[in-house]
């Protein structure tokens, strides 16, 4: 096979796609999704025009590759504190910890994720969609294991705790609501455990 600086094409091409992620990643975190072109994004990455078609079709793939990657990292960090060890109420937090994390640590990902993944188009929002249902899995792993109670849709309630802690860490980034780290973590710790109050009883402590 042959090589080029060290590097065979699949390399090459693949460290390519890398660039241009981060490159995506940057410049939607600080231009917007809606400010950015394809044309800055190539030139933010150091690449020449072709190069771009070949790994993405499209920028709402490129923004969609994008949001995959912070959402898989984040739903494997959730799943660990999900699956650890500790009472369900302290998985549960430890789940929201990764959650603010996301937003506190990482400001580039957590508006991506947030906010400008919304003004992108169809393929970053199923992407979008299929990240809230991945932490919906989890948190309803949560919920089941308690009893349901008697008509309780414990998917339909998950999914309504991802989008409640979606709104409250929107409005937390973008300082709608003056919350601490601690505190939105709390918040969203109440809203869990009101869930799975109504759910099967009361709450774990």
């Amino acid at each position: 096979m042959r090589t080029y600086d060290g590097m065979t094409a699949e390399e090459r091409m693949s460290a390519r796609r890398r660039r241009l992620l981060d490159a995506g990643l940057d410049l939607f975190h600080t231009q917007g999704y809606s400010g950015t072109s394809i044309r800055s994004v190539l030139r933010r990455a150091g690449l020449q025009d072709r190069y771009f078609a070949e790994s993405f079709p499209s920028l709402d793939a490129l923004m969609a590759d994008v949001l995959r990657e912070i959402q898989d990292e984040e739903a494997a960090r959730c799943r660990a504190a999900v699956t650890g060890p500790g009472t369900r109420r302290e998985r549960a937090r430890g789940m929201l910890r990764v959650l603010t994390a996301g937003v506190a640590d990482d400001p580039r990902k957590g508006r991506v994720k947030l906010v400008e993944s919304l003004a992108a188009g169809p393929l970053a929002a199923n992407e979008r969609r299929r990240g809230m249902r991945n932490l919906a899995r989890l948190v309803e792993s949560l919920l089941l294991e308690d009893r349901p109670g008697p008509g309780t849709h414990t998917t339909v309630m998950a999914l309504a705790i991802v989008g409640g802690v979606n709104q409250i860490l929107l409005n937390w980034a973008d300082g709608t609501l003056p919350l601490s780290r601690e505190d939105a973590v709390e918040q969203g710790l109440h809203l869990f455990e009101a869930v799975a109050a109504f759910d099967g009883g009361p709450a774990r402590p």
